[in-house]
């Protein structure tokens, strides 16, 4: 009896229940910012009606196209190397920041996830540039790896910093 009062006098007070809207569809991602190895990873069903199919090909196409612009760098320790590794980075950031914008309850925190690790592989191949300690490296050599690392550790905490 009291949710027809409650019924009825939402009637005809002439309030009404909205419905929920879809949100809109991201817009679609631009053939030609594809690299050729993350094609398939970056298709949406032309049938999809849900923002989901769209933000999942971003994220995947974030990783995968980051992927593919880090190999083909020649990372150098030096600050021509971190700018090449933060061009190479951005438009995978805008692609997951753009997810991560779009607040999806499932795909925002993988898309945070995924700007982590991306982070913490900027300055895992920015240490890699730095030639590798061998049985035989020693003295002078030695030293100057050593160096190495400690002029570069301060370029990249940026980084580590945002992943935490």
């Amino acid at each position: 009896m009291r949710f027809r009062l409650v019924v009825a006098g939402l009637l005809l007070s002439g309030s009404t229940l909205a419905l929920a809207q879809p949100a809109a569809l991201p817009a679609a991602i631009d053939p030609s910012s594809v690299p050729p190895a993350c094609q398939a990873v970056a298709t949406v069903p032309a049938d999809a009606k849900i923002a989901t199919p769209h933000l999942a090909a971003r994220i995947a196409l974030a990783t995968c196209g980051a992927n593919a612009r880090f190999a083909a760098l020649k990372l150098t320790p030096d600050d021509a190397g971190l700018k090449a590794i933060s061009d190479a980075a951005k438009p995978s950031f805008d692609l997951l920041d753009e997810v991560i914008k779009a607040n999806d309850p499932t795909l925002s925190p993988i898309a945070q996830k995924a700007r982590v690790d991306l982070l913490i592989s900027m300055a895992v191949r920015m240490r890699n540039s730095i030639a590798p300690v061998t049985m035989t490296t020693v003295g002078a050599p030695l030293a100057e790896h050593d160096q190495a690392h400690q002029g570069l550790e301060p370029k990249i905490k940026p980084w580590l910093d945002q992943a935490h």
